[in-house]
């Protein structure tokens, strides 16, 4: 989608909105894709969640319950909605009026959102190994960081309970590749965005969760090139395939773009098998190539929130996505000071989930 929009070009979230009561609440217009797979407000949950959202950072964005950056005062998140229903952490960066930033002036700036996910099973995070023994898939966690097998595959799913068990997903993500027959050793990176920053350290008024960030697979990927270039026994010697399933490839692309600004790593011996991801995929195979890896949209799996991002690709030349980005533009070029969610109703069929 759309990258690096400025404060300035933020649209007005709501338009109904009550103008002088509580902050007022902008957001970032390329979110519209994120935005429809967290919140969808075509069904009534997601509804409520997107009159919350403005209702709770106009009033209380920046409290006790917020989560705050400790590297950034004005960075904060509040989780939104309901955990048994529908959650989203929203990430936000709060303007005062004394604040010298290129911006529409004070208030809170909506610029990520990611859909917060129960883990009442209370399953881990992070890098695991998974063997097959007695018909089923079972997992223990990588103590060292780094791979140890040749095949990493990185996902999660949910279902109306929460996340499903580490054993459950090796089998689903398998099928979703069309490899349900595999009984070989592989990673597994179980990166499900309820448990995701954006690479900032926060002080959370809850410490239920361990946060992964964008950090922690970029120090996978570099801990296993690393003892690629020492161990000549080391399984790194020969090449690596990544699946990344769904909304993973959030993950995996920040990692990208944090190896890719290191500038000290090459990812020559990946391959990368991207399969429904939820961001564009021209951005990923743009951030592997740059590394030297190698990048495939896989079409095994799909998903419908997976094919809104990619009609909003900004570097895609089909003929859903010039048909998108060409409804965006009218829509904004018919009301100048339009809102994102006047925006959202629309852009209509394009947005369809189901």
């Amino acid at each position: 989608m759309m990258a690096d929009v400025p404060l300035s070009n933020y649209l007005v979230y709501s338009s109904e909105a009550k103008e002088g009561v509580g902050r007022a609440v902008y957001i970032d217009p390329s979110l519209i894709a994120t935005f429809t797979e967290c919140v969808d407000p075509t069904c009534e949950v997601g509804r409520n969640v997107a009159v919350q959202i403005q209702q709770q950072l106009s009033s209380t964005a920046g409290g006790v319950k917020s989560g705050q950056s400790i590297g950034d005062a004005a960075e904060f998140y509040s989780d939104i909605g309901s955990i048994d229903q529908r959650c989203v952490r929203v990430f936000y960066r709060i303007l005062q009026a004394e604040c010298s930033e290129n911006s529409r002036g004070p208030g809170v700036y909506i610029h990520d959102i990611k859909r917060f996910q129960n883990n009442s099973a209370g399953n881990g995070t992070g890098l695991f190994r998974m063997n097959h023994e007695a018909g089923r898939w079972m997992a223990r966690e990588e103590p060292q960081g780094s791979l140890s097998t040749n095949i990493l595959r990185m996902g999660s799913q949910v279902t109306s309970s929460g996340l499903i068990k580490l054993a459950e997903l090796a089998d689903e993500l398998l099928e979703a590749s069309s490899q349900s027959t595999y009984k070989t050793d592989f990673n597994l990176y179980h990166c499900p965005l309820a448990v995701v920053n954006n690479g900032e350290e926060y002080d959370t008024p809850e410490k239920r969760f361990k946060i992964l960030s964008p950090d922690d697979l970029a120090e996978v990927f570099t801990k296993t090139v690393n003892i690629n270039r020492w161990d000549s026994n080391s399984v790194a010697q020969d090449s690596y395939t990544v699946y990344c399933y769904g909304d993973a490839s959030k993950l995996l692309q920040g990692a990208l773009e944090r190896l890719g600004k290191a500038g000290n790593v090459s990812l020559s011996n990946f391959t990368f098998e991207v399969i429904a991801p939820h961001s564009p995929y021209s951005q990923l195979e743009k951030l592997v190539k740059n590394l030297k890896g190698k990048a495939n949209l896989n079409t095994s799996w799909t998903t419908a929130a997976s094919g809104v991002y990619q009609r909003f690709d900004i570097d895609s030349t089909s003929e859903d996505s010039i048909a998108a980005f060409k409804k965006y533009g009218e829509l904004k070029k018919n009301k100048t000071n339009i809102s994102f969610s006047e925006l959202w109703r629309g852009l209509g069929g394009v947005l369809a989930l189901n």
